[in-house]
């Protein structure tokens, strides 16, 4: 059995080292026959880009020549080996490792290092000129273009200290990227003139990254070349689709150890073209459990990897600006209450300066992976793709919504009532959180609908370990508010709740009790068709209880809280 290559992005040390690997090598003749020769490709981190640009360097790399076989042992690529194979010096770049507190020196000292290494890497007798980069990158340019020699240029992570700066501080972001003489703005302007001319130095330009922000910020847009992140062909670049998750399991001997659906539900359902809609899973995030789960032979005690977490944990910043919450919060409460959100078109060029339009912030989503896209009717429609994401989307609501001391709750108690229903079916949680909810007044500006009052009941539910809270799962050609679906093997009741809401407006008397009734009647004749569906009859027959609740809000006031037997 092959190693796990979590965290692995050294290609050539994957494939000399016994880790086991799924073979992308396919893509490489599709990329090599695109109509451009500089391509950008974006997708949310920890998706395996940097592997893929490794993998792009040893191919052709002329560096690599002497063990091409032993690398691409095993590939597709061995036996279908293009004309261009080995014949680039590749000159690769990663700006991860740029330090966000001392950028302009970091980048430059960064970009010095690669080119010198570069140079010594090839033996090539370049005089460079200054100790100026920018200067040391043209003399680059000129002695290939003289030697008539072919130059690669690979880039990974070419935002990612930018997005780090942006999130940190934004004035710190917006020098970087517009000012003429930031080393970040030079280094772009320079790369698009060794594209230019005939017999241009730049041969194949590959660029990888998370959204198109900050080359927009750089370069008003990557225009010299190709951005394919949208394109059909290349949707499975990086990721793992269903047949190669198939794969992965037998290569691990736990096909038959692991319930696939349930893999579906925390890591999959990302779908990055609208000519394409195969869902892919999220590359790390497979690898993670299989690396938690062969240790026990057990679910991990934790279905989120924390360094996909920490990937996001500044982001609660865009939807908390000057100290308070702003319009995309709205955005997502209703993606945690379990709507999709719609837009036009995906914007592919935008500004961090635009980053406040509506358009921008569901496309910025979209590149960061917190949504996906789910279908389209005249607009397109996004959603959020798993449970992974839906618990981090819920950590930047409950976050923002401390920060602005909108909603304070005792999350050690809430844990201990939602542990009394998985036990006991005590409705006691429910009736908690909407006390809370009437004590905290704050809170009463973001309770406008149905789905903004599910939306907190959502988020808070689910910060404990005992559901997967479900919102319009598809029950009996339905579509229940509320599936509390068994997470923990201790867990003794399955639960399905229905909300009802009723607008308070400017009213000051509570609605009638004639209201009230019709709305509980409802309710109940829709949780009557959903506890015959399969989902909910298996967990019956294996031994789980079923509770059924009623809830009907008035504004931000309970006024109905039974279970229905």
């Amino acid at each position: 059995m092959k190693k796990i290559p979590y965290g692995i992005s050294d290609f050539k040390l994957l494939k000399t080292e016994n880790y086991f690997f799924i073979d992308k090598t396919d893509y490489i003749p599709k990329i090599e026959n695109h109509t451009s020769r500089y391509l950008m490709f974006l997708r949310p981190r920890r998706f395996g880009k940097s592997l893929l640009i490794a993998m792009l360097e040893a191919y052709y790399d002329i560096y690599f020549k002497e063990e091409f076989e032993a690398i691409f042992k095993d590939t597709y690529i061995l036996n279908n080996r293009t004309k261009e194979a080995s014949s680039y010096m590749v000159l690769r770049f990663d700006f991860s490792a740029v330090d966000i507190y001392d950028v302009n020196e970091s980048f430059k000292h960064l970009l010095e290092l690669r080119i010198r290494g570069f140079s010594r890497r090839y033996n090539l007798n370049i005089e460079f000129k200054s100790d100026n980069p920018i200067s040391m990158l043209n003399d680059i340019f000129d002695y290939t273009l003289e030697k008539h020699l072919n130059l690669y240029i690979l880039i990974d992570e070419y935002d990612n200290f930018a997005n780090r700066l942006f999130l940190n501080n934004k004035d710190d972001y917006l020098n970087i990227v517009t000012q003429q003489t930031a080393p970040f703005k030079q280094f772009f302007t320079t790369l698009k003139a060794g594209t230019a001319g005939n017999n241009a130095p730049i041969k194949r330009m590959f660029i990888t990254g998370v959204t198109p922000m900050t080359m927009y910020d750089v370069t008003s847009g990557f225009n010299i070349g190709d951005n394919i992140s949208l394109h059909p062909d290349f949707y499975n670049l990086v990721g793992i689709n269903d047949k190669e998750l198939d794969n992965t399991l037998s290569h691990f001997n736990i096909e038959d150890k692991v319930d696939k659906k349930m893999l579906q539900e925390w890591y999959n359902h990302y779908i990055f073209s609208e000519d394409n809609n195969k869902a892919i899973y999220n590359t790390d995030m497979i690898l993670y459990f299989i690396k938690q789960f062969i240790i026990r032979y057990k679910l991990p005690r934790e279905m989120i990897d924390i360094n996909v977490r920490s990937d996001y944990s500044k982001l609660k910043s865009i939807i908390y600006t000057n100290k308070k919450l702003n319009g995309n919060f709205k955005t997502l409460q209703t993606l945690i209450g379990g709507e999709s959100i719609s837009i036009a078109n995906l914007v592919q060029d935008f500004s961090a300066l635009n980053l406040h339009k509506e358009e921008n912030f569901k496309s910025f989503m979209f590149y960061l992976g917190l949504v996906t896209i789910k279908d389209r009717e005249l607009r397109l429609n996004l959603k959020i793709p798993n449970e992974t994401v839906k618990r981090i989307d819920i950590d930047f609501l409950t976050n923002a919504l401390e920060l602005e001391k909108v909603f304070e709750i005792n999350t050690s108690k809430l844990s201990n009532l939602l542990a009394e229903f998985a036990l006991h079916g005590d409705l006691e949680v429910f009736r908690y959180l909407a006390f809370m909810i009437k004590e905290n007044t704050g809170i009463r500006d973001y309770i406008h609908t149905e789905q903004t009052v599910k939306s907190m009941y959502l988020a808070y539910l689910s910060l404990t370990p005992y559901y997967i809270i479900k919102s319009e799962e598809e029950l009996n050609k339905g579509f229940s508010d509320i599936l509390l679906k068994p997470l923990n093997p201790y867990v003794e009741y399955i639960g399905l709740v229905e909300f009802k809401y009723i607008k308070r407006g400017k009213r000051t008397n509570p609605p009638s009790q004639t209201k009230i009734n019709s709305l509980v009647k409802e309710a109940k004749e829709q949780l009557d068709d959903y506890k015959n569906d399969k989902l909910v009859t298996n967990y019956l027959k294996d031994g789980l209880k079923l509770q059924m609740v009623v809830i009907v809000f008035w504004g931000w006031e309970m006024v109905y809280c039974e279970e229905y037997k």
